[in-house]
């Protein structure tokens, strides 16, 4: 179990990123299907991920909060690249698919800053806005379950997988994956990646991968000496070398997939501030959505704590 460290460290000096499709897909398989909205549709992913969103912003105590959400595209930038990505996941049921739109409606309803892409996937944008962000000094945490999104850690930075108490930061995420987060999406790159649907190299793991990264800096260092891996000390070096040298254009086409595009176009107003309505403008939405008189509450109180 990885050491848990405190999500914030300066107040005032970290930024939020909210990978918000999973805590949306948590809040659904949390509670049935219960009431639905004027058009029939289910509410219940809305309720429970609006209680995510006001746990989280009751915790973290700062406006530096930003959400992102997958949405639907006609041309992913992965799928160009290899048609069968994520290609094998089937669709989200049919009373949680119209739930992320409404999620999305009720967080920007709220004032949070919520960004998509057309092109690119969350993690992309989730990136993207990092790198923006400690251009303004900040550190950053990543709220996700997604471990795949901590080969984006640097310095100060924070992977916390809200509700679940697991929190990593860079040398947590080191003790986890054997490689340090730099060195995460090479390491998928020749292990692969079942979730995604990610080829990798048959018959390496997590453990051959990383010895052979730390041996030699990175994939790329790891591509340059293929024919002296199998003299390195460790069981199976010699089916290791075979392996690479058979699956080298696979690995190399996986490379490109797994790593975290970080400046993905998202136009010119990013905003990366949340920006409090009055407790008056939010009324109609918390209504429209039938959150429950708790519920409204507690985001009134938060929203005018007078």
């Amino acid at each position: 179990m990885p050491d848990a460290v405190p999500p914030t460290t300066r107040p005032g000096g970290r930024a939020y990123l909210i990978d918000s499709n999973i805590y949306v897909f948590r809040a659904w398989h949390a509670q049935p299907v219960g009431l639905r909205d004027a058009e029939g549709r289910a509410l219940n992913a809305v309720h429970g991920y609006a209680e995510f969103l006001l746990r989280v912003l009751e915790d973290v105590g700062t406006d530096r909060v930003v959400l992102a959400f997958d949405v639907p595209q006609e041309r992913p930038y992965r799928r160009e690249i290899y048609p069968h990505y994520k290609a094998h996941r089937p669709p989200p049921p049919e009373d949680l698919r119209p739930q992320f739109e409404l999620c999305r409606a009720l967080a920007e309803g709220i004032g949070l800053p919520v960004h998509t892409s057309d092109r690119f996937e969350a993690d992309d944008v989730i990136g993207t806005l990092a790198a923006r962000l400690r251009a303004e000094g900040l550190a950053i945490t990543l709220l996700t379950a997604d471990k795949d999104l901590a080969q984006l850690l640097e310095g100060q930075d924070r992977w916390w997988n809200h509700g679940r108490t697991e929190v990593l930061d860079a040398r947590g995420v080191e003790r986890v994956w054997g490689v340090p987060p730099r060195l995460i999406a090479d390491l998928l790159a020749i292990t692969g990646d079942a979730v995604d649907n990610i080829p990798g190299v048959p018959g390496i793991g997590r453990t051959t991968a990383a010895r052979m990264l730390r041996k030699w800096g990175s994939l790329d260092g790891v591509l340059t000496n293929l024919h002296a891996i199998g003299a390195q000390k460790f069981r199976g070096a010699p089916r290791a070398q075979r392996l690479m040298l058979e699956h080298e254009e696979t690995v190399r086409l996986a490379r490109r997939l797994t790593g975290i595009v970080c400046d993905v176009p998202l136009g010119s107003a990013v905003r990366t501030h949340w920006q409090r309505p009055r407790p008056g403008q939010v009324e109609p939405l918390f209504e429209a959505m039938r959150l429950p008189l708790n519920l409204r509450q507690r985001w009134i109180r938060l929203l005018d704590p007078s």
